[in-house]
């Protein structure tokens, strides 16, 4: 008998918890791991015990992408057990990378910070360089097929939130593993991500995200397991409610330009004023990417001011 048991894990980002899940037929697969650090570690092995599991007993884990509140407790799983980790290839340029890629990372957010005209020190997270040595990695594509529990999953990848993101679907339960494409409760950020090392663009990840939206509504999906919140269906009601979102969104970015140029920290300042020192970077990501939507529909146009990008309606 195949079954879904959702492991709730707290985390210390806005949403309070995130979800792994075990997936449990004739075999355990855990799907996606919650934070980094010893507490959360203990917190996973306790509700894997809950359920009657260890780590020996799981024959693999499946990220959904490789944001830390899914894919934190690996060094610390690696510590214990030895298990096959199934990601998408977008991730393998983030994985296990050394002292230069950590810079590179780190000079592209100051350097959007500043276009944004935003505060380098207090506007985003500092992560400091911590080497991970993740090892029996395996990547995963569009199309392949992996068992969960021993049913066969679909990989669908579904770029926006992350370049990484995959969505894992039985094609004939309709069971789906969402990670944070679909989340019923509130709606993703797509997220403002370095270029590919050797590409010189940045990936214009709102695009993107919906363009996932839109491949993923074609799908008999049934039952949504997420990365946050409880599962749920009719998943094609949820992403027309979040295309709306994302036009109204689009709206009041217009109208704030209306009355003039402005670089995004100013409009972020008018339509997120709650949020202050490094969750204005989500605000400032979501902003950027709404501003790329409407320059692709020619709403827009920008001007570089020495470092400082300035919007303004065409």
């Amino acid at each position: 008998m195949f079954k879904i048991i959702p492991l709730e894990l707290e985390t210390h980002f806005a949403e309070g918890t995130v979800n792994a899940f075990l997936a449990i037929g004739d075999s355990v697969t855990l799907i996606d791991t919650g934070n980094p650090g010893k507490a959360s570690f203990q917190q996973l092995q306790s509700k894997l015990h809950t359920h009657g599991v260890s780590l020996k007993d799981i024959d693999r884990i499946v990220l959904t992408h490789i944001h830390i509140d899914h894919a934190g407790a690996i060094p610390s799983i690696l510590e214990t057990i030895d298990l096959p980790i199934f990601v998408h290839e977008q991730a393998q340029g983030s994985i296990n990378t050394g002292l230069d890629e950590y810079q590179r990372v780190e000079t592209f957010f100051q350097q959007f910070l500043t276009s944004c005209g935003a505060d380098t020190m207090q506007h985003i997270i500092k992560r400091p360089f911590k080497e991970e040595k993740w090892r029996n990695i395996s990547y995963l594509n569009q199309g392949d097929v992996i068992p969960l529990g021993g049913l066969p999953f679909k990989v669908v990848h579904v770029p926006g939130h992350s370049q990484s993101d995959i969505l894992l679907w039985n094609e004939e339960t309709g069971d789906t593993f969402a990670g944070d494409h679909l989340l019923k409760a509130f709606s993703v950020n797509a997220f403002i991500e370095p270029p590919i090392k050797g590409d010189v663009a940045r990936p214009r990840p709102l695009l993107q995200y919906r363009s996932s939206l839109e491949k993923v509504s074609k799908l008999p999906l049934k039952t949504i397991y997420p990365g946050h919140g409880e599962a749920f269906s009719d998943h094609q009601s949820l992403i027309h409610t979040r295309l709306l979102e994302q036009e109204k969104r689009c709206d009041q970015i217009l109208a704030i330009l209306a009355s003039g140029g402005k670089c995004i920290y100013q409009i972020c300042r008018e339509m997120y004023p709650r949020l202050q020192g490094h969750t204005v970077f989500l605000g400032l990501s979501q902003i950027q990417g709404h501003l790329d939507l409407l320059e692709e529909r020619e709403q827009v146009s920008f001007q570089q001011q020495g470092s400082l990008v300035i919007y303004h309606l065409c």
